[in-house]
């Protein structure tokens, strides 16, 4: 870094400390005067308070840094000219450009800054502020507001979830229920001993069902079965004697008391996907042997999983006190029920940073038509309209806005570096106020066209990027063009 680098930096940190430092003392004692009763009556201790104006200081941060960083220039710019050191800067053949570089870097520096606050700081500050007033009160009043309960919907993957109680902290739930439809490949298969042909069904031995929820399940659901029905089987002994098996004998002991045996049936249809194999049969009195069946699943085949507790850990969750309802169609009374005391599932994109992004979200679309500045992460906005990919035109208006804003808003800092230098830095006899007031006005201007165009694109008149960006555009363009008109 050059000599004349430092200095210029060194001359801008000092008033830049202070316009910083006199905002924040000032926003704190204006704020605490007029919520100090009801802080107090909730509890509040001195260390409490600390707490709480750190935990809003980002939200404080968003609007001073711009502002401290435009007087701040301003003081110094305006200073330099009227030593005339920028003069002198520029007979040495260093140009404006060139001279401005250090605050250019400042600026950068402050818009990068912005940015990690916006996205990783401000997003939570409102739930850390409910729960540190929370605990001011009693234990159960803390611990009722470190959970919440959520309802949503997977749109992208068509699941449904309703959780009773979800930790904001460690993102642990409560009273779960998960309903979802179960994979295309998914089959029921029944086996038995033996069949009997009893008064229109068909009797199984030892009958066992199985609901397989994928191809490769490995721990399919099982439930005895005792009845098969004759549409399910085929038909009656006489169609199912009719099968197409591999072989047709007759034993001597079958032909000695004049009954037929058949072995080895085979069915299969070909449009249903049934397959039926049954390993004897004799047509005259519907007994038969080993039982084979398999069918995929009907038309609206669902799960439903009701868990008493969960939690996510290594990119899948683990359910405890869980019951798996298993339903074949969407109009199945008979439905499979699976007990586990534990039962861990991979592959669902739930996350709990994904479910703190619905709550959040949730909570805002619901809350107001439009937000007066960005208030959603654009990692948060991205979660839910990954989750929700068919959103009303209204909600999708006003998520793009936020998360083009969120992009736009940060660049603010540099966007008030040019148009503070051509304000400051024109050397002659003028007044110093001319440049503060023009200046001034000129910024306040730009954050009055950026929160006009916020709320316009929040309600759909402009395009998301257009209400976002075009503030930063037209007011850098400006002040660049006035850059190169200064003499």
């Amino acid at each position: 870094m050059r000599l004349l680098d430092r200095y210029l930096l060194r001359e801008l940190l000092t008033p830049l400390g202070f316009c910083l430092g006199g905002f924040l003392v000032f926003w704190v004692a204006f704020d605490l005067l007029g919520t100090l009763d009801d802080l107090h009556q909730l509890g509040a201790t001195l260390p409490g308070l600390v707490q709480l104006y750190w935990i809003r200081l980002p939200e404080l941060l968003l609007t001073v840094i711009p502002f401290a960083l435009l007087l701040a220039l301003l003081y110094v710019l305006t200073a330099h000219s009227k030593h005339h050191e920028l003069t002198a800067m520029r007979a040495a053949g260093v140009s404006l450009w060139r001279i401005c570089l250090p605050y250019f870097g400042v600026g950068l520096l402050a818009s990068v800054g912005l940015y990690a606050l916006n996205e990783f700081w401000l997003p939570d500050a409102k739930e850390q502020e409910d729960q540190l007033k929370a605990s001011w009160g009693s234990q159960a009043n803390a611990a009722q507001r470190g959970w919440r309960r959520l309802d949503f919907k997977n749109q992208a993957d068509d699941r449904a979830w309703s959780i009773g109680a979800f930790n904001l902290t460690n993102g642990e739930v409560r009273q779960l229920r998960i309903a979802l439809f179960l994979a295309p490949d998914g089959y029921r298969e029944i086996t038995a001993d033996g069949v009997r042909w009893t008064n229109g069904y068909w009797r199984l031995t030892n009958g066992t069902e199985r609901i397989f929820r994928w191809a490769d399940d490995p721990l399919p659901a099982a439930k005895s079965k005792s009845l098969f029905t004759a549409a399910e089987m085929g038909g009656p002994p006489d169609v199912v004697a009719g099968w197409s098996g591999q072989s047709l004998t007759l034993t001597n002991e079958v032909y000695t008391n004049g009954f037929l045996l058949r072995t080895n049936l085979v069915r299969e249809g070909v449009e249903s996907g049934q397959r039926w194999s049954l390993e004897s049969l004799r047509p005259a009195s519907g007994e038969g042997g080993r039982l084979q069946f398999r069918a995929p699943l009907g038309q609206g085949a669902r799960r439903l999983i009701a868990a008493e507790s969960g939690r996510w850990s290594d990119g899948a969750w683990t359910f405890y006190g869980v019951r798996d309802f298993l339903f074949r169609s969407g109009t199945d009374d008979n439905y499979l029920d699976q007990p586990y005391a534990e039962l861990t599932l991979a592959g669902f994109t739930e996350t709990p940073e994904i479910m703190r992004s619905e709550l959040r979200v949730g909570a805002q679309l619901n809350r107001t038509k439009t937000m007066r500045r960005p208030q959603l992460g654009a990692r948060e906005i991205l979660n839910y309209q990954r989750l929700h990919p068919q959103i009303p035109a209204r909600d999708q208006a006003l998520l793009d806005t936020q998360l083009q804003a969120r992009f736009a808003a940060p660049w603010t800092c540099l966007v008030v570096v040019l148009i503070a230098i051509p304000f400051g830095s024109p050397s002659g006899r003028r007044n110093v106020f001319y440049g503060v007031a023009g200046s001034l006005a000129v910024g306040f201007t730009y954050f009055v066209l950026q929160r006009l165009g916020f709320a316009l694109g929040q309600g759909g008149q402009v395009a998301p990027w257009l209400a976002a960006w075009l503030p930063n555009l037209c007011f850098a363009l400006t002040g660049v063009g006035l850059i190169n008109r200064v003499r």
